[in-house]
């Protein structure tokens, strides 16, 4: 409130504001984290994806605790320790065709921090049809964007026309970033989201960042009369699904077809009584392992386990249990991403190992 141009009546904007951030990940994260902590009022999250291992290094919402959780859920964790008085309302579903129109017109502005071209255009052709401001960010390597898109000032169509080709862009797993890049241009995207919300905003701009060179500069843009969103003549009147063919990042494929992810409690007994057992790892702590335990399995404490790596093989199948299922399935996670194709959790753990496997194994 003491800095110029903001004040109270600023503060008091920024409160009444709703926001929509689209994406929890490596811009979304730092995005909402500042918009939270600045007293934004209102805010959405849309993502439909869960919190991966390989997110954590640039996704800075989430952390080991939250392997597994939909995105929505452990954003809205993490952001209500920054502002217990932060409304927020999740999107799960994602930003998509059949709710893009609904939600772009319940907020007032649009962060957009995905990673994809067919929901970014979604985005701005949403925006533009709803009147209202959109920020929108991207990143590759150690180079970023940030856009500023005001209702009759130029759109992102204006500098992008027409949705490029999945096979002539460079996808996220190829090309790879820096989190650290990801930080700067999440945290420069809050900023812009602040200056629109409080009126320092009059004119669309996009910001082009090199981290590596140590540089940023500033793109001033006007309408383009034959922009097919915003111009003259537009062709874009609705939001049609045959527009917006998904490109989404993939992932690399693994050869994990014959090991499940999951195993059911009956499952695992019987893969405990064959010929070749597998190796099953107790994720619990000592002082439950204490209470009670299944005798073939060996103790490794959830915390332990990566820098115990080398007790746990790689080449023979492994199944990793605790109380109910949660912590060892993200546990089972994290192997899998450092490589250990063979391993399976055990859904429902102990608990259910007493249930339907073995009474005598007390429950607590």
């Amino acid at each position: 409130m003491r800095l110029p141009g903001v004040g109270e009546a600023g503060q008091l904007k920024l409160k009444s504001a709703k926001v929509l951030v689209l994406g929890a990940g490596g811009l979304g994260s730092p995005a909402a984290l500042y918009l939270a902590a600045a007293g934004v009022g209102f805010m959405g999250i849309a993502d439909p994806d869960k919190v991966d291992l390989s997110n954590l290094h640039r996704q800075v919402l989430h952390g080991f605790d939250t392997l597994g959780l939909p995105k929505t859920i452990s954003a809205a964790e993490a952001l209500s320790e920054i502002n217990p008085g932060l409304q927020i309302a999740l999107h799960p579903e994602g930003f998509t065709v059949e709710n893009a129109a609904e939600l772009a017109a319940r907020y007032d502005l649009v962060v957009d921090g995905t990673d994809n071209f067919a929901t970014r255009f979604l985005a701005a052709d949403a925006c533009v049809l709803a009147g209202k401001p959109l920020v929108h960010g991207s990143v590759l390597r150690s180079e970023g964007q940030v856009g500023v898109f005001l209702p009759g000032a130029g759109c992102y169509r204006c500098v992008y026309p027409v949705m490029p080709d999945a096979s002539a862009v460079p996808t996220c797993a190829d090309a790879g970033v820096w989190g650290a890049t990801c930080g700067v241009v999440g945290s420069w995207m809050a900023a812009e989201v602040i200056a629109v919300l409080i009126g320092q905003r009059t004119h669309s701009r996009l910001q082009l960042i090199d981290i590596a060179a140590g540089t940023a500069r500033v793109v001033r843009l006007t309408v383009d009369s034959a922009c097919p969103a915003c111009g003259r003549q537009p062709t874009i009147r609705s939001l049609e699904k045959s527009a917006y063919q998904p490109t989404t990042c993939p992932t690399a494929p693994r050869s994990m077809s014959e090991h499940p992810l999951e195993v059911s409690i009956e499952e695992a007994a019987r893969l405990l009584a064959s010929a070749q057992p597998p190796v099953l790892i107790d994720v619990r702590e000592p002082s439950e392992h204490a209470t009670c335990c299944i005798a073939c399995a060996k103790l490794i404490p959830m915390a332990s386990v990566p820098e115990r790596l080398k007790e746990i093989p790689q080449d023979v199948p492994v199944l990793i249990h605790c109380h109910h299922g949660g912590r060892s399935l993200r546990v089972t996670q994290f192997l899998r991403a450092k490589g250990y194709t063979q391993v399976s959790n055990v859904q429902g753990g102990i608990d259910a190992w007493s249930q339907k496997v073995d009474p005598k194994v007390r429950r607590y």
